[in-house]
């Protein structure tokens, strides 16, 4: 048990009591409070990246709302009191902080499972300050420098790559793909199972969703409804998801969920159970990206005790909008479903990022491996 769930950090203690406070946490939510264990919190408003597919790093000129460290450390402390013991770190870009590092060894001291969703660009430059680390998912769309193309920066792909390097170099952190699927790269699916398999790390598929994001954009302005995935294309990407993942590849997505998602099975969204969303100014949304509560005029409880929230977890009970795996997954897990715990169980290699011996984690195969020429190409499909 201690050595699945990573029983030494660098600094030497023992990580087991993390976990453990983690599951128990979960399981009173589940039985008892019915309240989130995970804060989920946007670091900051601002992102280097330029995405096709996200309109939120129009946000960057806010980035004098985000919270100061000493703020963070408070939220961190009353998520902490209200129960919550995972910390999700997201953004924007939260490896644009200078103070990331401070967040995360306080988070992990404090008690907190630590979780970032990065899009990679920093993490050769800040490996070293993300030892406390628990897992970073990375955010890669393409299998070669068409990524840059997507990403709206030059230079992602390699940056990515050599990040991933520096990272098993440093670090015990484990480390996942993010691919999210849209018009611009339907045809990355496999090559990206692929160079994750290789790379020893895990991967988790997502689409571009045709709706609102962040409550700035109309049907008009978004890209989602451009370059979103209509409901063939999405019956396709799940059902090509549910061969990846037969054939082997390290796929974070379990098997009923996939199934479920191709069958088009109704679910139960129990997201606003787990997760509470934090804005970098210390607001909290709901899924659908409308305000609900602001924590700087009250507080963790009294909003989990509000009517506001109560019509929340009722109402997303029903939704099914939701084309994210991740959080189909996330309630099966909170249902306590015997075939989806099989399922995480049965998958917790692929977090242990394990380089194959003919392949270096730069991102360059062998010479003679096919999969290796293509990511050297450049931005082909552009």
């Amino acid at each position: 048990m201690a050595a699945l769930l990573g029983d030494a950090n660098p600094a030497g203690t023992s990580n087991l009591p993390r976990y453990l406070g983690a599951l128990g946490s979960m399981l009173k939510s589940r039985m008892l409070s019915h309240t989130p264990f995970f804060l989920a919190h946007a670091m900051t408003f601002g992102c280097n990246s330029r995405c096709r597919t996200c309109t939120y790093w129009k946000n960057t000129h806010k980035m004098n709302l985000d919270m100061k460290t000493d703020e963070v450390f408070q939220l961190l402390d009353e998520a902490y009191i209200a129960g919550m013991r995972g910390y999700y770190m997201f953004g924007g870009e939260p490896l644009i902080r200078p103070d990331i590092g401070k967040i995360v060894d306080y988070a992990k001291n404090r008690g907190f499972i630590t979780v970032m969703n990065t899009n990679g660009s920093y993490l050769k430059k800040k490996a070293h300050e993300l030892k406390n680390l628990d897992f970073a998912f990375v955010s890669v769309d393409y299998h070669n420098e068409y990524d840059d193309y997507i990403r709206g920066r030059p230079g992602t792909f390699t940056e990515v790559m050599d990040g991933i390097q520096e990272m098993k170099k440093v670090t015990d952190t484990k480390i996942a793909f993010v691919t999210t699927i849209s018009a611009l790269n339907r045809d990355a699916m496999r090559p990206m199972a692929r160079l994750a398999k290789e790379l020893g790390v895990g991967i988790s598929f997502n689409s571009v969703e045709q709706s609102l994001d962040f409550g700035q954009t109309s049907e008009d302005t978004t890209p989602n409804f451009q370059l979103g995935l209509n409901s063939d294309e999405l019956h396709a990407f799940y059902t090509s998801l549910q061969e990846l993942k037969a054939e082997g590849y390290p796929l974070m997505e379990t098997d009923i969920v996939l199934r479920d998602f191709v069958a088009g099975t109704p679910w139960k969204c129990q997201f606003p159970k787990m997760f509470v969303y934090v804005t970098p100014d210390k607001k909290i949304y709901n899924c659908n990206y409308v305000l609900h509560y602001d924590l700087r005029d009250g507080s963790f409880g009294d909003y989990f005790s509000s009517r506001t929230y109560l019509d929340y977890v009722r109402e997303s009970e029903t939704c099914n909008k939701c084309v994210r795996t991740c959080v189909r997954g996330y309630s099966y897990t909170y249902d306590l479903r015997i075939s989806q715990i099989a399922g995480l169980a049965g998958q917790g290699k692929n977090l242990f990022n394990q380089a194959t011996p003919d392949t270096d984690i730069s991102g360059n195969a062998d010479a003679s491996s096919s999969s290796g020429r293509t990511r050297r190409m450049h931005i082909e499909r552009r």
